[in-house]
């Protein structure tokens, strides 16, 4: 899928606001087959510019979330031991 630079900041910019591939394809007027094909394509533009935007928004409700719990929010302390849970298989304890 040929993308221009302008359709690639968008879809960044649209993911970051948590919009669909589907709905990111009408707004962009592409194919959303095509489209939602090429974001499930490692290595695909699309794929790139879309999960950048999704996880720069990740990235701040995570950022939120670690505040939230350090201020001594309970709800944000659970969220946060169900996020450190989850990355626990990801890191190598000896």
């Amino acid at each position: 899928m040929n993308l221009t630079e302008e359709q690639l900041n968008e879809i960044t910019e649209m993911a970051y606001r948590l919009i669909t591939p589907g709905l990111i394809a009408i707004n962009i007027c592409v194919d959303e087959n095509d489209f939602i094909q090429a974001v499930r394509t490692p290595g695909s533009k699309a794929r790139n510019a879309f999960y950048q935007g999704y996880l720069k928004q990740q990235v701040e409700l995570r950022d939120a979330i670690i505040k939230a719990a350090k201020n001594g929010s309970n709800p944000a302390q659970v969220e946060l031991i169900k996020y450190i849970k989850q990355m626990q298989q990801y890191v190598d304890y000896e």
